[in-house]
């Protein structure tokens, strides 16, 4: 898909890894939706995006709530006419399996697995309604694909998005929708920089060093212009590169 003049939605764009991916769409001409459930950094994001004469609005968004995902989705086409591209991208970290409260591992499959289905299901449905045609790319992790024993709650929900964008990989041929993900390993936002000290080194020594965003974002954007993909799970890391899990 050419980039230019298309229109996207991009969650968890107030920050990090969402931010990147909204800054590098608006950089080739794709109009943004930055939907976000924390204002201040959504509209940074934007006043960005706008500065460097880009085309971008802010939409208040808890990814939690079908209804705020599927009203988004309609704000891209009430601003910009179109919607092309769904950027399932909002995600918590930080758990406590084994602990008294058991809402925060929950809350975690429900930001993280849950809400990436519903974003992907009202995304194509949208794009099957229109016509046909679009991108959806599900960030996922590496800790989706390798077992993670400190976070196994996390690990789960990042397996479960790289099953399921697989087993998607046919929607392109029915309606022209290509869902793909993408398994970055540790990277430079909020959700690493809670980790400090002697395990942020560890950490980073097991791969090599951290991601900066923008070397994610790299990736989304070949996914979206490259057409042969569809169900492809990406891999972003310091070692590798960008490649693809077979």
């Amino acid at each position: 898909m050419q980039i230019q003049d298309t229109a996207a939605v991009v969650t968890g764009g107030g920050s990090g890894i969402g931010r990147a991916m909204a800054v590098a769409l608006a950089e080739r001409g794709c109009s943004v939706v930055v939907a976000d459930i924390d204002t201040a950094g959504g509209q940074a994001t934007v006043e960005s995006i706008l500065a460097a004469g880009g085309r971008a609005v802010f939409h208040r968004c808890d990814v939690r709530h079908t209804e705020d995902v599927a009203n988004t989705i309609a704000a891209a086409v009430e601003h910009y006419g179109r919607f092309d591209i769904m950027c399932n991208n909002a995600g918590v970290g930080g758990e406590d399996l084994f602990g008294d409260d058991d809402a925060g591992w929950k809350r975690m499959v429900d930001i993280n697995f849950t809400a990436m289905i519903e974003g992907t299901r009202i995304a194509g449905r949208e794009m099957r309604r229109r016509g046909g045609g679009g991108v959806v790319v599900n960030t996922a992790s590496m800790g989706g694909l390798v077992p993670m024993a400190e976070a196994p709650v996390y690990a789960a929900t990042k397996a479960g998005i790289i099953h399921f964008t697989r087993s998607l990989a046919g929607l392109a041929a029915e309606c022209g929708v290509r869902v793909n993900a993408i398994c970055p390993t540790y990277t430079a936002t909020p959700l690493f920089t809670d980790v400090e000290g002697e395990r942020s080194e560890e950490l980073k020594a097991q791969v090599g060093g951290i991601l900066a965003p923008e070397d994610v974002a790299a990736g989304l954007i070949e996914l979206v212009e490259d057409d042969t993909r569809a169900g492809a799970i990406m891999r972003v890391t310091v070692r590798g590169g960008r490649d693809y899990a077979r």
